[in-house]
Formats: C-alpha cells, structure tokens, sequence
C-alpha cells in the first residue's frame, strides 16, 4: 500500500468518525468537544465509544487540531439542517453515560422557556423549589411573553395537593397566568399528570418530571425536546383551546 492510498483510507476514517458524532450527539455537545480537541488535543477526549474511534482516526492522520474543529463544526450545522424542519432530542434526569450524551431535564427546560418570544406555556403537576425555573420564566415575563402555566390545583380549590402551588407560581413569576383544570365529570376527578412546556409553537419539551428539585436533580426523568415541525405547534393550539373551552381556567 502507497503513502497516498494509506492517507486516503486514514482520511475516510476520519470524516467517518466525524460524521457519527455528529450524527448521535446534539449540536452543542459536538461544538463544546471540538472546541475541547482544538485547544487541549486528543488527551481531552472522553471515554466514549465514539470519541475513542474520532481520537484514535485523528492521530492517524496529519489533520490539525483547528482543522478538525472546524470539520466537527461544520459537520454539526450540516446534521442539523438535515434533521430538517422538525428536531428531536433526548431529555434526561439521573444516571449518566459516556456513551450516550443527552441533554439535562433542568437546563432543557429552561432552555425552552429562554427561547420564547411570544407566548411560554408549562403544564406541570406541580412546580416548586427550582429557582432556574421560576429565574426563566420571569425573565420571559420581562421580555413581554405571555407566560401560562397549568398546575394540579390544591385541595382549597379542589384539587389533589395538599401544597398550593398555584400561590407559590404566583409568588415566583407574578406576570405568569396561572391555570387550574375544573371542567371535571363530577365523581370523576383526574389530575393534571401531563408535564411539558411550550414556546412559541416552535419548540416544545415533553417530559416525565415534575418541576420540583428532586425531579430536576436526583430522579430519572425521560424526555424528548421537539424543535420546529407540526408537533409544538398542534399542542401549543391544544393547550389554547382547553382555555379557550374553559376546560382550564385562570386560578382564583
């Protein structure tokens, strides 16, 4: 085999090797690793089966650290415009691995709430004791997003809770609406289990875990974060209409 042919085959390794990760891994995850390889070299790697392969090609070869940056950065904006119109990404809470990079529940959901420009919407069966959170929505309540947030109503307002929530959102986000489910079949009460949040009908995060510490830090939680297509917009309308309906109504 020729230097020449033996450097081709090197290369292909390579650029296989970038293609996966960026493939597999979110967009920021593949931008903090390049950024990582270009300024520490390959001992900055993880011990993931997909940073080893990348490493273990990129020394084969005589690509420089700002070459290959700039090959993971490009290969991350390409993945992600193929993803086209509507992205989904995995949520999660507890353990981690090396091998399977996902975002953290916490700082997905107020990633999503930071996004909004228009209108936020967060249905949660209770919520308290995650400053991020309450830090996110206020903040959107500053930029002049409409914020609404559909909770479990306490048991003052017929609800299953012993805790009010609904006065603890209130003095957290005082701009926020905040919503309670009483359209109910008499004898028949069910409770607001569903958890997700809303912005914009653009980007939506549809979750397992309650906004509450233990949730957010200590539990496995799963979640999927959608970006663009059909789906965020359909549930931010579904979510509209159950206030429109009077299903959900503003808390007293």
């Amino acid at each position: 085999m020729t230097p020449a042919s033996s450097s081709d085959v090197s290369g292909q390794r390579l650029w296989r090797a970038v293609a996966a990760v960026a493939h597999e891994w979110p967009p920021g995850h593949v931008r903090r690793l390049a950024e990582r390889l270009e300024h520490s070299g390959p001992r900055s790697a993880g011990g993931s089966a997909l940073e080893r392969e990348l490493v273990a090609a990129w020394t084969a070869t005589t690509v420089t650290p700002g070459e290959l940056a700039a090959a993971l950065d490009a290969a991350a904006a390409t993945a992600e415009h193929l993803r086209g119109e509507e992205g989904v990404d995995l949520v999660w809470t507890g353990p981690v691995t090396e091998e399977v990079p996902m975002r953290r529940t916490e700082s997905v959901l107020a990633e999503v709430v930071g996004e909004a420009v228009r209108t936020v919407q967060v249905v949660n069966f209770v919520a308290y004791e995650v400053p991020s959170v309450s830090a996110a929505l206020r903040d959107a309540v500053a930029r002049g997003v409409e914020v609404s947030v559909v909770l479990e109503a306490p048991t003052t307002l017929g609800g299953r809770l012993d805790t009010d929530c609904v006065s603890a959102m209130r003095a957290a986000v005082p701009g926020a609406t905040v919503y309670v489910w009483t359209e109910q079949e008499a004898g028949r009460r069910g409770v607001v289990h569903a958890k997700c949040a809303v912005a914009d009908g653009r980007i939506a995060l549809v979750t397992s875990a309650n906004i509450t510490d233990a949730a957010l830090s200590r539990n496995m939680e799963l979640g999927v974060l959608i970006r663009g297509g059909r789906l965020p917009a359909r549930l931010a309308r579904h979510l509209r209409a159950l206030v429109d309906r009077r299903v959900l109504s503003p808390a007293e």
